[in-house]
């Protein structure tokens, strides 16, 4: 059976929450290293370094010093040993547990804010992409249309592409956001007239999409960088903030290889805890976002095993990046006790790939499989689940069609023997802001990755300022700013 619970949660009180001491482990490149080769490349010499080592290493091997030299290290601090090989000046060597991450040093980025509109100048464009023209770099905007992008220096000169569903796409030079932050975007309608659409089997379009998995989409490893946030309110006032900046290793889509996620850094704010009030924990947390790409991991209403499960319906196509996309909505067949979604599904007419998926559970679902969601609760609690929502994006660039964000939305209630009753509402948001190919001689490994039964709030630290340094986030809305600033921890 397909069906997954995305989110686990265990709820407990606060005054009994504890929190287990990390034990201590000996720091690497404290260790003493012995190693001779003759004629040989930094990237070969590197990787018999970690390879002896027992450590793993991501980076990008074009990166590297070329050339050969002659290695002989007798008995010096591994420490000591990658500045000489990565000099601090040109490389930033990071060693998080045991992998070890090598980026080259940069001047400073540029920095630049806006603001994306309708045309009418006022209303918001929010959720809209904000992108280095050509690359995978980028951010999107808040629901209020904000935007901070960090831009490398080597694309100091390249243009922004600025993208949303129903919009047409505009491209701006950096000269024109400094002059005027505020960029309108255009409505993006089809006209019937013009365009020949031919009614067919919303079941042979989903056929279609299947067959082409393959060729619309990435077809090696690729390593991405992704922010992720997560907050939780309790009757509409927010009670914690997480964020961290991840690495997924994305498998290929033509296999049934797993997607691997890995923690690199991230914080905390916990607001407006009163010593009695039930907290929600999530479980898994930032593991949950592979689940949401449903090319990779197909739910009910893409797989073909559960079609009879389903009704589908073409509603009006629409023109998305100048595109002819198909919208196909769907819901239960009116007898089926199984637990089931409705929504949308956007699909491009032209090579079948899946823009866009926005599904929830619908009442019936949520009576059938509520439960699955609540892994403990304490005697005397009723918790469940009134309304669970997904939706997950993809983007097209050079070729091939990539997971590009994903966002989830579930509200519970809570209640204690008909003495209260509580809303508590979690929302996650993930963006890919860079990715490349993962090079076939890097290895991805184990320390820091992400487990089903891991409590992402308490494997981070404490909310700080200046924090993200160089990684493109999401700018919080204005009410996750102000509760922060209320806090004495917004940035």
């Amino acid at each position: 059976m397909r069906i997954r619970s995305k989110i686990l949660f265990l709820i407990l009180f606060l005054n009994f929450l504890t929190q287990l001491a990390a034990q201590e482990k000996a720091n690497p490149l404290s260790r003493l290293i012995t190693l001779k080769m003759d004629s040989t490349t930094v990237e070969a010499f590197l990787e018999k370094l970690v390879s002896d080592n027992e450590l793993f290493f991501s980076y990008n091997p074009d990166l590297l010093p070329t050339g050969t030299s002659n290695f002989e290290i007798v008995n010096h601090p591994l420490g000591e040993v990658l500045k000489g090989l990565l000099p601090d000046s040109a490389y930033s060597v990071t060693l998080i547990d045991r992998q070890l991450i090598i980026t080259r040093v940069e001047p400073k980025p540029l920095k630049v804010t806006g603001r994306v509109v309708e045309h009418d100048g006022k209303t918001p464009v929010g959720y809209a992409a904000v992108t280095i023209e050509g690359e995978y770099i980028g951010t999107m905007t808040n629901r209020e249309g904000n935007f901070d992008l960090t831009i490398p220096y080597q694309f100091r000169n390249r243009n922004l592409s600025i993208s949303s569903l129903g919009y047409k796409s505009r491209i701006i030079t950096l000269k024109m956001l400094g002059t005027e932050s505020l960029v309108k975007l255009e409505d993006e309608t089809i006209r019937l007239r013009e365009v020949q659409v031919t009614p067919a089997d919303p079941r042979a379009i989903l056929y279609q999409f299947r067959k082409n998995i393959n060729s619309n989409y990435v077809d090696e490893p690729q390593l991405m960088t992704t922010f992720y946030r997560e907050t939780a309110r309790q009757d509409g006032n927010y009670v914690g903030v997480w964020e961290a900046v991840m690495e997924i290793l994305k498998a290929p889509y033509k296999n049934s290889e797993t997607d691997r996620v890995r923690f690199l850094k991230g914080r905390r704010a916990d607001l407006n805890r009163k010593p009695k009030e039930v907290f929600l924990k999530v479980q898994g947390g930032p593991l949950g976002i592979k689940y949401l790409d449903v090319v990779k991991n197909p739910e009910t209403f893409l797989d073909p095993d559960y079609e009879y499960l389903y009704q589908y319906k073409f509603e009006q196509p629409e023109m998305i990046n100048g595109r002819l996309t198909w919208i196909i909505s769907f819901d239960r067949v009116a007898d089926t006790d199984f637990p089931c979604f409705n929504g949308e599904l956007l699909i491009d007419a032209e090579t079948y790939a899946l823009v866009q998926a926005e599904y929830s559970y619908d009442k019936k679902s949520l009576k059938i499989n509520g439960p699955s969601f609540i892994e403990k609760e304490p005697l005397g609690f009723d918790t469940r689940p009134e309304n669970v929502e997904y939706s997950v994006q993809y983007r097209l660039l050079n070729g091939k069609w990539q997971f590009f964000s994903a966002h989830s939305d579930i509200i519970f209630r809570v209640k204690q023997k008909r003495k209260f009753k509580t809303e508590y509402r979690n929302v996650t948001d993930v963006l890919v802001t860079q990715q490349y190919p993962f090079p076939k001689r890097a290895r991805f490994g184990p320390e820091g990755l992400f487990h089903e039964k891991d409590i992402f709030s308490e494997k981070i630290g404490i909310y700080d300022k200046a924090f993200w340094e160089n990684y493109n986030v999401i700018k919080p809305d204005e009410d996750l700013s102000k509760a922060l600033k209320e806090a004495g921890q917004n940035d």
